[in-house]
């Protein structure tokens, strides 16, 4: 039982002795501010506004239509045959139809379209995020937007990644 304690202690030095010695250093990131800090950020943002601009005077334009179309139709509903107040209201209703297919289209094309955008920039704040934490030697780099406790010791790496990318 001696011997099985004195090796385990024996064993066990060189971990407590590098323990010891090494310093854990552990850093954070607020990605979003850097992110729209950075004049990539301005480009993405109003090519992404004139995008969702032309969506929305589309949808307007087909609202415009079905809302002439509708009141048309409950103008002279009294005087139309069934048959062309059914045809009429199927025609009204395939233009509803449109309209929310064309706004889930619309938004699905923005989010696609931000994505495709953002992509780079995020690439391009990951590496310099991953060349910062090599040249200071960091174990782990967090995100502040996902933080749940920091210490005062803790170390805000973003200055050194904006110095990194020559934002200021």
């Amino acid at each position: 039982m001696l011997k099985k304690l004195v090796l385990t202690l024996f064993l066990a030095i060189p971990f407590i002795a590098f323990s010891q010695n090494t310093q854990i250093k552990l850093g954070h990131l607020d990605v979003q501010g850097l992110f729209l800090s950075m004049p990539e950020a301005m480009a993405i943002d109003s090519t992404l506004k004139k995008l969702s601009a032309q969506h929305e005077n589309e949808i307007k334009r087909m609202e415009e239509e079905f809302n002439r179309k509708l009141a048309e139709y409950k103008q002279n509903e009294a005087t139309f045959d069934e048959t062309i107040k059914k045809s009429r209201m199927e025609e009204l209703q395939t233009l509803q139809t449109k309209m929310q297919n064309y706004y889930q289209q619309a938004q699905a094309s923005l989010q696609q379209k931000q994505e495709e955008l953002q992509a780079p920039l995020r690439e391009k704040i990951r590496k310099a995020m991953n060349e910062v934490a090599a040249e200071n030697g960091f174990l782990y780099i967090f995100d502040m937007n996902v933080l749940l406790y920091k210490s005062e010791q803790a170390i805000d790496i973003t200055n050194l990644v904006k110095k990194k990318l020559g934002v200021k």
